[in-house]
């Protein structure tokens, strides 16, 4: 009979104990002072501002852009970015106020006129919110900041000096193509030019290759379902329409197939400044276009050194401008026949 007893006892001493632990937990929430600051109108500009830099961001027709300032190019935004950089102004939380008055400490807090980054988010030409962005905290995940006019200084639990720190190639979309749905490409034409450590032993170069690939819808083979029903199945080739494979060999239809679908998308690793040419030491790597939609792509490689590394600049038609490619990216633009025959 005690022992029913006993173990009633200990299960509410425990419900007890957890309740007592539950009010304690609640009361230090609400001392935390945490004060939540939403913004509900929809932001379509920021500006962004240190003492020495500007950049401006501006939606238009659902697409952000960037540029270095008022009246300056714009370039494309890295939507995901941006996305980050509106939510960070929307989603304010201010977790404490750190003193009054920034005053003669200013600097300590980063919130100088040479430290600070001054957020402006506009609503349809209209400021809504203004930021002066300071240091990070200790932390490194929480910020000081003024906010709105307010001379206090305040922690917000977001690392908005990480976030707005930003150039405008910082905030400029890598991207250079991508297909969308149903967008297959249809023909592909590639041109391959030695390295010139390719040279034979008598010193001169290798030939440059060029050929070209069409795809074609092979005719339906019988296959079967999960269910076991019979179902026809078609599947796409890949004819080589011009270029001649070394020794008689036979291109591989699958090899070339899965080097097509990794030609895009297609995205810079760096870009050039707007007025750059091609350096004088670098020599054309490849050319290659594509079909695509309906549309025509055309991209130029171009092979250099940085130091003793590889360096890659390309040219595309989807842009005006140079930019640089990874290796890994370099080497899709420069098969040749032989590494796609069976």
């Amino acid at each position: 009979m005690k022992n029913p007893y006993m173990r009633k006892i200990i299960l509410l001493s425990c419900i007890a104990v957890l309740l007592c632990v539950y009010i304690v937990q609640l009361a230090l929430s609400r001392k935390t002072g945490i004060k939540s600051l939403p913004l509900e109108a929809e932001i379509d500009s920021i500006a962004i501002q240190t003492a020495s830099t500007e950049v401006r961001l501006s939606l238009k027709d659902g697409t952000w852009f960037v540029s270095r300032g008022e009246g300056q190019t714009e370039y494309e935004a890295a939507q995901g970015i941006v996305d980050n950089l509106v939510a960070d102004v929307k989603d304010m939380k201010l977790l404490a106020t750190a003193a009054r008055s920034a005053g003669s400490d200013s600097a300590r807090y980063g919130l100088d006129d040479a430290g600070k980054i001054v957020v402006t988010a506009c609503s349809a030409s209209n400021p809504v919110r203004t930021l002066h962005v300071g240091k990070a905290t200790s932390t490194g995940s929480q910020n000081y900041v003024q906010l709105d006019g307010d001379n206090a200084v305040y922690i917000v639990g977001t690392a908005l000096r990480r976030d707005f720190d930003k150039q405008c190639d910082d905030l400029r979309s890598k991207s250079i193509y991508s297909l969308g749905d149903g967008e297959k490409i249809e023909k592909v034409s590639c041109t391959v030019y030695p390295a010139e450590e390719a040279a034979g032993p008598d010193g001169e170069s290798g030939k440059a290759e060029s050929f070209s690939f069409v795809r074609e819808e092979a005719p339906a083979t019988a296959g079967s379902d999960e269910g076991g029903d019979s179902m026809s199945v078609s599947k796409a080739v890949w004819k080589l329409q011009s270029g001649s494979p070394a020794d008689g060999k036979e291109t591989d239809s699958d090899k070339v197939a899965s080097w097509v679908s990794s030609l895009t998308p297609l995205s810079a690793s760096e870009w050039l400044s707007d007025n750059a040419s091609v350096p004088a030491d670098y020599k054309l790597a490849s050319e290659l276009s594509f079909t695509a939609g309906g549309k025509d792509y055309q991209m130029k490689l171009y092979r250099g050194k940085e130091g003793e590394e590889d360096s890659y600049i390309m040219s595309c038609s989807t842009t005006p401008y140079l930019f640089k490619a990874a290796s890994y990216v370099a080497a899709r633009y420069t098969k040749t026949l032989a590494d796609l025959c069976k």
